[in-house]
This record gives C-alpha cells, sequence and structure tokens, in this order.
C-alpha cells in the first residue's frame, strides 16, 4: 500500500473513531463515511483503536481519556473564569481520569463482622499470643514425633 493510500485510510479510521466517541452507531458512521455496511465502519474503529494501542483494555481506556479530554476542552473557558459549576465539572473529570488511570492510592478496607461494628476475627493482642504459642507447640510437638533425621520438607515441617 502506497503511504499516501495508507495515510487516507488512516485518516478515514480516526474520523471513525471520532464519530463513534461522539455517541453515533456503525451505522451512522457507515453510511456518514462511505463504508459498505456496519460491519466496515467497526473494522475502522477497532482499527483506529488497534493503531493507538494493542491491548483491549487500553484501546478502551484510550477511547475513554479522549472523551474526557474532549469534555474538559468544553468547559475549559468557564473553569478558568471561576465558574463554580464548571470547576465542579473538572474536577469530578480530573477525579474519573485517576481512577480510570489508577493514581489514586488504594483505599484500606478493615474487614469487619456482619454489624460492621467489630472488626473481622478481631481478638485481642492477648488472645493472637495465646494462639502463636499455641500453633508453636502443636509444631514442636509434631516434631519431636518424627524419626530421627526425617526430611521435614518431605513432611511439610520447616
Amino acid at each position: 500500500m502506497t503511504s499516501e493510500r495508507r495515510i487516507a485510510l488512516v485518516e478515514k479510521r480516526r474520523q471513525a473513531l471520532e464519530l463513534r466517541k461522539a455517541g453515533a452507531s456503525y451505522e451512522q458512521i457507515a453510511e456518514s463515511l462511505g463504508y459498505r455496511s456496519k460491519s466496515g465502519a467497526h473494522d475502522a474503529v477497532t482499527g483506529a483503536l488497534r493503531d493507538m494501542l494493542r491491548e483491549p483494555a487500553e484501546q478502551v481506556r484510550t477511547l475513554e481519556l479522549s472523551r474526557l479530554d474532549d469534555m474538559l476542552m468544553s468547559i475549559w473557558a468557564r473553569v478558568r473564569s471561576g465558574d463554580v459549576s464548571a470547576i465542579d465539572r473538572a474536577l469530578r473529570l480530573s477525579e474519573r481520569r485517576a481512577r480510570l488511570l489508577g493514581l489514586d492510592a488504594p483505599v484500606k478496607v478493615a474487614p469487619t463482622d456482619p454489624s460492621g461494628e467489630s472488626e473481622y476475627g478481631g481478638i485481642s493482642d492477648e488472645q493472637r499470643a495465646e494462639r502463636v504459642v499455641a500453633l508453636l507447640d502443636r509444631a514442636r510437638a509434631r516434631r519431636a514425633r518424627l524419626p530421627a533425621g526425617a526430611d521435614l520438607g518431605a513432611v511439610g515441617v520447616d
């Protein structure tokens, strides 16, 4: 394929992707750009995404990030002029972008009982220490029952 034809193909795919980003159906894209069928339009959109990134999850992420960019650009002048509702919307878009990109620190989840009031399986430090001592005692007793020179790794004892 000549470079001119390749450039035209890439541009047509880009246009198909832009229409899809804007919410157009594959049928509408096909009609608008002259594809024979909606499957041709679908192939163009997926081809454009594939050109951008290879992994399917990355393709969707790229599409969503592009949509967020477009939304932010549409309100940016109002944000800069101090429009409080536009600022609020821009912050929500930024929060969505951060979640999509995994930029936020993970939220620590403390498991609780069904009531939500007590730590699930919560025990006192004293009870925890008693359980550790009991486990060590059982391990020592088990080890003492093994024949001398036994391969401890083969029987699951460290």
